[in-house]
């Protein structure tokens, strides 16, 4: 059953977060001006910024405030240990930097305001690359570059997925059935570091095979691929299944309702190249 929302509009919702954060951080925290959903807070560390535009998304779509707070309580997790760790924040330990994708439009915003590192990797999603450690992840900037002399920025996509490579292939945490008997569908959802890019690393990738598939690059920690036993080597193919599996229908589910959303595209993957698969007309 859909849950009652408390907070229809954009205004409303970013007022309660701003409440929240304040309070439970001790700082001041302003929503930007024509931007309710994009908030601004003064931390022991420095300014930051709070998008809430993805959150605001999934609460409207299900209409649970829990995803929600625990979003607010990550916010205030990761700003408590950055605090802690104040003199250690612009230092990289490059064992711990992975590749991740975000949608265009974050990785943008993110190089806008911060100065954060990408690179184009599929349409309408970006690499970023990130350092999870000590329970803090830190999206790579150029002024930590700057602080860190020794890790170049054109060496940053090789130790990424030098460190993705270490962790070996991540395997689906979930087989599941179809609306066609002969497709399956694969979810993947990885939790210590992010995995997402193993799809597009031939060295990581080959042992699949040739055969194509379907991808979907959901949520920061989940991934979706559908399996046919049944031909997708033609665009025609690709999109009947796509469509008469349930998969893209499921692909746009994900991004309403779970957490941390980056896209509902869809990927077809040919010999271990991936391209953008276009709705049926």
């Amino acid at each position: 059953m859909r849950q009652a929302r408390l907070y229809d509009q954009p205004e409303q919702f970013a007022e309660m977060m701003k409440r929240h954060l304040a309070e439970s951080l001790q700082i001041e925290v302003r929503m930007t001006e024509g931007e309710p959903l994009l908030l601004e807070m003064d931390d022991k560390i420095g300014k930051a910024q709070v998008s809430l535009h993805n959150t605001y998304q999934t609460y409207m779509a299900g209409g649970d405030l829990n995803a929600a707070v625990d979003y607010l309580n990550d916010i205030v997790r990761s700003s408590k240990l950055a605090c802690e760790k104040k003199d250690e924040i612009y230092i990289l330990d490059s064992d711990y930097i992975y590749p991740a994708l975000r949608d265009d439009g974050y990785a943008e915003a993110m190089r806008k305001q911060a100065g954060g590192l990408s690179a184009e990797r599929l349409p309408g999603l970006r690499e970023v690359y990130l350092e999870i450690k000590d329970g803090l992840t830190k999206i790579i900037t150029t002024e930590m570059l700057e602080q860190n002399p020794d890790l170049r920025e054109d060496q940053l996509r090789k130790i990424a997925y030098r460190n993705l490579r270490r962790q070996g292939w991540q395997e689906p945490r979930m087989r599941l059935p179809t609306l066609l008997d002969s497709c399956m569908f694969e979810v993947y959802m990885h939790d210590t570091h992010p995995a997402e890019c193993q799809f597009l690393d031939p060295e990581l990738n080959g042992w699949i095979g040739r055969k194509p598939y379907l991808v979907a690059f959901t949520n920061r920690k989940t991934v979706i691929v559908l399996r046919a036993d049944e031909a997708m080597d033609t665009l025609r193919q690709a999109q009947r299944l796509a469509e008469e599996s349930g998969f893209r229908t499921m692909a746009k589910r994900s991004v309403a309702l779970m957490p941390s959303p980056v896209s509902d595209r869809v990927y077809w993957v040919r010999d271990g190249k991936a391209g953008l698969l276009p709705p049926r007309k």
